[in-house]
């Protein structure tokens, strides 16, 4: 670990407070006063409160960076590392999927098609699933990417310039964890990704988000600004819930979310650290 290291991130603690603050003061108050989170009873509702809890990352990275002088590159010229940001979600999630086939009974399309109803209802499996993911891909780069700049402003934009003397996989690890622990209030009030394990939830969503930010940070520095890092985070939230749908089974044993996205994390940082050797500050080429 390089020199310095050590005292960086005590640096850091005003920017993440106020980052943890905003986010988890909001869901304190919106669970006191009676709110679910999803709640597809109010899905304005739970619109507007993701939104607002996924912009405290984004409002404290814009204060600090303004007061610190930091450059938080939102602009900038796509190239292919955009396109794998748009197109690894779907692959990770597909991986999971069939790693969950021996760990959960399928469910099949059946149940999602009768829920949806009228004409797509009568459409053939091949064709549906494929609509499906068209719209999350859409997703994805419209109204999911909105959403996740708010935290990508932080996570991959203000903690990275702060961080990223201290090497790519250094880096990854300390923002992963942050990154995770945020959204403890999600799964301890709302039961969000792990509702059979809430208190277990918080540490595998931890572990989830160190997993994922080291291909956050790559298509972020090889990308040449922020918005392919929340393509990305925009693509995950978009397909990710998808083998829940299609699998029966417990929340650590289905899908992305579960140990099979896990295991497909693991295998991607695994090829990533051929691109991105120990240490390296991932400069673009």
């Amino acid at each position: 670990m390089r020199s310095g290291y050590a005292g960086a991130v005590p640096a850091l603690a005003p920017p993440v407070a106020l980052a943890y603050g905003l986010s988890w003061g909001l869901a304190g108050v919106f669970y006191l006063l009676g709110g679910r989170f999803p709640d597809p009873a109010r899905p304005l509702l739970s619109f507007l409160f993701a939104l607002a809890y996924m912009w405290g990352p984004g409002v404290s990275a814009l204060f600090f960076a303004h007061r610190q002088g930091l450059r938080l590159p939102v602009r900038g010229r796509p190239n292919r590392y955009w396109l794998w940001a748009w197109g690894l979600p779907p692959v990770w999630v597909g991986l999971a999927a069939l790693l969950t086939l021996p760990l959960a009974g399928w469910r099949g399309l059946g149940p999602m098609k009768a829920a949806v109803g009228g004409p797509l209802a009568a459409l053939p499996d091949p064709v549906f699933l494929l609509l499906l993911l068209l719209q999350a891909l859409l997703a994805a780069a419209t109204v999911n990417l909105v959403f996740a700049l708010g935290e990508e402003l932080f996570w991959r934009g203000y903690l990275w310039e702060r961080l990223k003397g201290q090497g790519f996989w250094s880096a990854s690890l300390t923002i992963g964890l942050l990154w995770g622990l945020w959204h403890a209030p999600l799964i301890l009030l709302f039961g969000y990704n792990y509702p059979e394990h809430r208190l277990l939830g918080v540490f595998l969503m931890a572990l989830l988000a160190t997993l994922l930010t080291p291909a956050h940070l790559w298509v972020r520095v090889r990308g040449g600004s922020l918005l392919p890092a929340a393509l990305l985070h925009g693509g995950v939230n978009a397909v990710a819930g998808l083998p829940l749908l299609l699998f029966s089974g417990g929340d650590l044993t289905v899908g992305f979310t579960g140990l099979p996205g896990m295991a497909v994390l693991a295998g991607f940082n695994l090829w990533l650290r051929r691109e991105v050797p120990v240490d390296s500050p991932a400069r673009p080429h």
